[in-house]
């Protein structure tokens, strides 16, 4: 089980990987025509602001118990019956796929709608939705790799939700600080 499951995870990470790296390239290419006119300066003040809302939002989501702004659609979990009815990599490939777009489904933070507005504000590297990619799925192949395979779908004394959005208000809070340090030449 535990074999089917690292597959199952390290499919859906690479779909993931993949399908984050394309679309943050893909908002930086618009924001070059877009919004790379703009000062820099002001771009940066755009994309701080943008993560104090975020704060703001992600401790509301907190409080209520619930996610943070955005759809509130995912993929169908019906793709992982195991009636047969379809190949076994699908729905990892589909699951990746949806959530490496990053605006498809359910957040868990505000620091994913970060990363799109500062991509189309070509303040993060191309490569960037590569490396949001590969933080969201080491964690989780790690996870299912030590977890507990029978574990799954069993209540927990803790909220992983709960942790992640918490985890989220910690970056959210250390970009406009590293932001603010680079207007003024510390970082």
């Amino acid at each position: 089980m535990r074999r089917r499951n690292l597959r199952f995870v390290g499919l859906l990470a690479l779909a993931h990987i993949a399908a984050a790296g394309f679309m943050v390239a893909l908002l930086y290419q618009v924001g070059t025509v877009t919004f790379g006119h703009l000062p820099h300066s002001a771009r940066m003040a755009t994309c701080a602001v943008a993560a104090v809302m975020g704060i703001v939002l992600d401790a509301r989501a907190i409080k209520r118990g619930t996610f943070t702004v955005g759809l509130r659609r995912q993929t169908a979990k019906t793709l992982s019956d195991d009636s047969g009815a379809a190949p076994t990599w699908v729905t990892p490939l589909l699951w990746g796929l949806d959530t490496g777009l990053v605006w498809t489904t359910f957040r868990m933070s505000s620091a994913s709608w970060v990363l799109l507005i500062s991509a189309v504000l070509t303040l993060v590297p191309q490569w960037g939705g590569l490396v949001y990619g590969v933080f969201f799925g080491i964690p989780l192949i790690i996870a299912t790799m030590i977890g507990d395979p029978e574990g799954i779908g069993r209540p927990r004394t803790y909220s992983l939700t709960r942790l992640t959005q918490s985890a989220g208000i910690v970056v959210l809070t250390l970009l406009p600080l590293g932001l603010i340090g680079s207007l003024h030449g510390v970082a």
